[in-house]
């Protein structure tokens, strides 16, 4: 029988067309990595979306969604420990490729890829809270104030010319309570006098004279006038310091002594504004700077520092929201990552889930936006 080997050459080709055309499609679906290629994933201490546990491990919001998006994709990655001050120096140079934990800047925009945001934060304050024996101190200090204290001598000086007068008055009275040796009558004048001033209601059960009761009523006028000055005075002055070191926007930074974590965004918005810090390369250094004097108030993420102050320093700050300087966080990429594409879609998938504000608020606590 004759063969005919054209035939059999075409068999042949169709069946390895067969074989090699899903095979190609396949790979042409797969993420674009090499089996030998492992991507460096950047981390720093950022509590609580990237920290070492007691074992060792990288864990944190920011990176447990890392691993999860990694482990959709097959992705292979080794952690790399990076000062936040340098990550973005080395994502743009392809040192690393990914950086879980970054808060979006425009000031790093032409350096790195961001993907879509999956948390959003504020700015905060943190501020040394202060005792109650500093509270009474700060109270003490403005009993002695110039404008208190002249107030003060005007009510004695007020209440001494308000008693001579009555007791003068008075003098005849038969039965009334200013009568007798005359330092008997000045002293219970003046308490007459302080009594009436301050509306305890003293006056009306002491028999005067009708000359007297006119001079009474308008002590008692000129009384709450001065009463009202003093606690107007102390209340002002309190509001006063509260608003001179109250912060409402980032620019009463100016105001501290300021610490951040350096490389941070709050690190480029204090360098922005021309505002002087203390930049520190952990959290906690930041936190230590309080005890040494070096800072009075510690600016970064409201979250982060949420964090701290209930984990490392119960009780020992008070925090306040800066409004004005949002924190939104993202994956940092080097540019032309080849991954980026289909981890920003994991991402979305993973954030847009019912479930995934329950997830962040296990590491963060209630989010209150």
């Amino acid at each position: 029988m004759e063969v005919n080997y054209f035939r059999l050459l075409l068999c042949s080709l169709l069946i390895v067309s067969a074989i090699l055309i899903p095979c190609l499609s396949q790979a042409a679906d797969a993420p674009v990595q090499s089996p030998s290629q492992r991507l460096k994933v950047a981390v720093f201490e950022r509590p609580p979306y990237s920290f070492k546990d007691k074992d060792g491990n990288w864990s944190g919001l920011s990176i447990e969604l890392w691993a999860q998006i990694a482990e959709r994709l097959g992705i292979s990655y080794d952690y790399v420990d990076v000062p936040l001050s340098e990550v973005y120096r080395r994502l743009h140079s392809g040192e690393c490729d990914v950086s879980p934990a970054s808060v979006i800047t425009g000031e790093m925009a032409d350096q790195v890829e961001y993907t879509e945001p999956y948390l959003f934060s504020h700015g905060a304050v943190v501020t040394a809270h202060k005792s109650f024996a500093q509270s009474l101190g700060t109270f003490y200090s403005y009993l002695w104030s110039k404008e208190v204290m002249v107030i003060l001598i005007s009510m004695i000086i007020g209440m001494a010319i308000f008693s001579l007068i009555l007791v003068w008055v008075e003098r005849k009275h038969e039965k009334g309570h200013f009568n007798g040796p005359t330092l008997k009558g000045i002293g219970s004048a003046l308490w007459f006098s302080a009594v009436t001033m301050t509306t305890v209601g003293y006056g009306d059960k002491t028999p005067l004279s009708a000359t007297g009761r006119i001079i009474t009523f308008f002590w008692m006028l000129v009384g709450v006038l001065l009463i009202a000055l003093f606690t107007g005075t102390i209340a002002s002055s309190i509001t006063m310091e509260q608003i001179q070191h109250g912060i409402v926007r980032f620019d009463d930074l100016s105001r501290f002594k300021v610490g951040c974590y350096a490389g941070s965004r709050t690190d480029l918005m204090l360098k922005s504004r021309g505002i002087p810090a203390v930049r520190y390369l952990t959290p906690e250094a930041g936190f230590v700077g309080f005890t040494s004097n070096q800072i009075n108030a510690y600016a970064g993420d409201s979250i982060s520092l949420e964090y701290w102050m209930n984990h490392v320093a119960p009780g020992k700050f008070q925090i306040s929201i800066i409004p004005d300087s949002e924190m939104i966080y993202a994956f940092a990429t080097r540019p032309g990552l080849p991954e980026l594409s289909e981890i920003n879609r994991e991402l979305l998938k993973i954030t847009l889930a019912p479930d995934w504000r329950e997830k962040a608020e296990k590491w963060t606590g209630p989010l209150s936006f």
